[in-house]
């Protein structure tokens, strides 16, 4: 029953509007002085990801509440942390092994 579980998981995972937008981040993410990071705006990433705002900030606060990205100052846009790229990698992997058709 808990892989039946873990199985579903992985699903929903492949399907998530955070795990799209996860990806959509860090491929924004563009070297900077002070490190990697997101340059666009919420209102910028809502169009790239063609959702509204009002749509977007959740998925964002769910991603920082995860510990996939964090603010990068105040009203400077956002930083892939390592663990939000260990799960682009890593699901990235599970994708091109055709994981995800399995499930």
């Amino acid at each position: 029953m808990d892989h039946l579980n873990a199985q579903r998981g992985l699903v929903n995972l492949f399907t998530s509007d955070s795990y799209r937008l996860l990806c959509l981040l860090a491929s924004l993410q563009t070297d900077t002085l002070d490190g990697k990071r997101v340059r666009e705006s919420q209102e910028e990433i809502a169009k790239l990801f063609h959702v509204s705002k009002g749509k977007l900030n959740p998925l964002m606060q769910s991603l920082v509440a995860a510990g996939c990205i964090e603010k990068f100052r105040a009203r400077s846009g956002y930083t892939v942390t390592a663990l939000g790229a260990h799960v682009v990698d890593y699901i990235g992997q599970l994708e091109s092994a055709g994981v995800a058709e399995e499930l």
